[in-house]
């Protein structure tokens, strides 16, 4: 029994591997190292196999030519989607290293195992709340659904379209900082008022030793207003994946 698959299909299987390749690579949650490799090619391939029929109607004829190029392109397009998703999911990250610094945690970082990196301790444990609600919420499914909708605006086989992928880097750029201003901003202002209440202490009363107490009263202020925000962070992460899904639709080949 001969079993033949169109060249069409193959042209079409390998190059969404491709992009979705590029975009596991990048976009979060995908690009943890806590996800081995092999699974990340796995979850590549399901993707290509549930677009595939997508993909090649609005293939031409398949070239050897054609096809390295092609692959290069879906490649750095999918490169390109996952990078905006993982600028706005940062957001959520730097709100945290902004209070680290503000609190005083910054002076003692944690080696994070998964991204080979010294991170601040709030930050980290941003981000991985963040990771936890992505999965709970459905998060992911968005993002996924982010980047199967990408097909409409970039088919295979179009041109990259460098001028728009640029303005919406740059968009999620500013973006990423002022969410993150948003997010931790009442709780660095409290830190800062902190400092100036310790710091009129000190001269109100110069015999105490204001390095001693100054410490542990801003991590205590730290913990509490954590505990106060960490209800804010969900709907500041739906927001901040809405506009990551609907950066990665308003893409266009030319």
């Amino acid at each position: 029994m001969d079993f033949e698959v169109p060249v069409a299909t193959l042209a079409a299987l390998l190059l969404g591997v491709a992009r979705a390749t590029g975009f596991v690579l990048l976009a979060p949650p995908f690009n943890s190292r806590s996800i081995p490799a092999p699974v990340k090619g796995a979850f590549a391939m399901a993707l290509s196999l549930l677009l595939s029929t997508q993909i090649a109607p609005s293939l031409p004829e398949p070239t050897p030519g054609f096809l390295v190029v092609a692959a290069v392109t879906e490649v750095v397009i999918g490169a390109g989607l996952g990078f905006v998703v993982q600028l706005l999911f940062t957001a959520v990250q730097m709100a945290g290293d902004l209070l680290d610094v503000t609190g005083g945690f910054s002076l003692q970082p944690a080696y994070d195992p998964l991204a080979m990196t010294q991170n601040s301790n709030v930050g980290r444990l941003h981000y991985l709340l963040a990771i936890t609600l992505l999965f709970t919420s459905g998060g992911h499914l968005l993002i996924v659904k982010g980047f199967a909708t990408s097909y409409v605006g970039l088919p295979v086989g179009g041109d990259v379209p460098t001028d728009q992928l640029a303005a919406v880097i740059m968009t999620a750029f500013s973006m990423m900082f002022l969410a993150a201003l948003q997010i931790a901003g009442p709780m660095v202002a409290v830190l800062l008022l902190a400092d100036v209440a310790l710091s009129l202490l000190s001269r109100a009363a110069p015999a105490l030793n204001i390095f001693a107490i100054g410490f542990p009263v801003k991590i205590m202020l730290t913990l509490a207003m954590l505990g106060l925000t960490f209800p804010l962070l969900p709907p500041a992460l739906d927001a901040l994946l809405e506009q990551g899904a609907r950066a990665m639709m308003s893409l266009k080949s030319g």
